[in-house]
């Protein structure tokens, strides 16, 4: 399970820039990105043949598939982000990224559910296998999908400004110099990130060993987010359109700060699924809004370099920074340490008041327009 949750993360670190180099150097990237989600999606081919052919071994063979298929999703993630661009015009992506991830997350409450209760009817392995086919299926289909997208043509004329090959670390300063609000957005995002990162792996050992939580409730847990987040991406994405993207993530970003301190403050499992609610009503705030200015200000011509150099030290804090939550959990306690990463957010949310991306601040009245305007007319 260690292996599991930090080598993907180390392997990102290693070859998101990579991945930038090679995608920078294509006139057409769409083919890498169909070809690279290929590559990650037929790994769940071999974990369910695995129990066929290697009777021994299992685990570690099984961790190791898993692992490898991380590599070929870096370079699908350094494409994807430049593709939507590409393809989803801004006044659009509101509601198209809103409702991507409303589907997104009804059907992880729906299928989680399901395949848990099948999971229990069956007989180890058959039923992870079957499941492993299941999800082939389903990743083949979106592989199938995503082929479907027409990426429009670069301009010939642009062709060699935008495909010439620099030194990588001239490729990042290039794009960080060409979109300054870009180099901001990732240095208040990082700091914002540090807390949520120390407490990750933190709160199911809070709830399930000090709590006393069952299965049974880290389920509804499980699902009372993803529940919440639907919602959530509902309003938001009116909320955004109408007031604006970076007011409405200054309105919603320390509203998310407050979880850490409210779970060590009311340790009680019935309060936190209350809790647990309210605040990820405004998660999709951060992340929405977040989505639609990181899009903004991506660099044109470095691009790819910008975005898996941005990804690059994400995924070195979100590798180091749950090992150092772990520790200092077991020098003052989980509790403490809860408070210590929700002051960590508090800092991340101050930067991006401080450092914002434009000069818009939340128009509260406004806002509260368009939430009247959602309620149902009273009789």
């Amino acid at each position: 399970m260690g292996l599991l949750s930090s080598l993907p993360a180390l392997i990102a670190v290693v070859l998101f820039l990579l991945a930038a180099r090679i995608l920078e150097r294509q006139r057409r990237y769409g083919p890498f990105i169909v070809w690279s989600l290929f590559g990650s999606r037929i790994g769940y081919l071999l974990i369910a043949l695995l129990p066929l052919v290697l009777p021994r071994g299992l685990p570690e063979a099984t961790t190791f598939v898993l692992i490898a298929m991380a590599a070929p999703a870096v370079l699908f993630a350094t494409g994807w982000n430049p593709l939507l661009a590409d393809v989803v015009p801004e006044h659009l992506r509101a509601n198209v990224f809103a409702w991507r991830s409303i589907l997104s997350s009804g059907t992880i409450a729906l299928l989680t559910y399901v395949a848990g209760l099948l999971l229990d009817r069956g007989v180890f392995p058959q039923n992870f296998q079957w499941l492993y086919l299941v999800g082939l299926a389903g990743g083949l289909l979106s592989v199938y999908l995503v082929s479907r997208i027409e990426i429009p043509d670069t301009d010939p004329a642009q062709v060699p400004l935008l495909h010439q090959r620099v030194p990588l670390v001239q490729g990042v300063r290039e794009g960080l110099g060409e979109s300054p609000q870009f180099a901001r957005l990732a240095i208040n995002t990082f700091v914002y990130n540090l807390g949520i990162w120390m407490l990750a792996p933190l709160f199911i050992v809070f709830f399930v060993q000090e709590l006393g939580a069952l299965d049974s409730w880290v389920g509804l847990y499980t699902t009372v987010i993803h529940i919440a987040i639907v919602v959530g991406y509902w309003a938001w994405r009116r909320i955004s359109v109408g007031i604006g993207d970076f007011p409405s993530l200054l309105v919603a970003l320390p509203v998310t700060t407050a979880f850490p301190f409210l779970v060590a403050l009311f340790p009680s499992l019935t309060l936190i699924l209350l809790i647990a609610l309210l605040i990820h009503l405004f998660v999709p705030g951060v992340d929405l809004n977040h989505s639609l200015i990181f899009m903004a200000r991506v660099p044109p011509r470095r691009r790819h370099t910008a975005i898996a150099f941005y990804s690059t030290v994400m995924n070195l804090g979100a590798f180091l920074l749950p090992i150092l939550g772990v520790a200092i959990a077991g020098t003052i306690g989980i509790r403490l340490t809860l408070v210590l990463g929700g002051f960590l957010r508090i800092v991340g949310v101050v930067l991006f008041y401080r450092y914002p991306m434009d000069e818009r601040r939340p128009d509260l009245r406004a806002m509260a327009g368009i939430l009247r305007g959602m309620l149902p007319p009273r009789r």
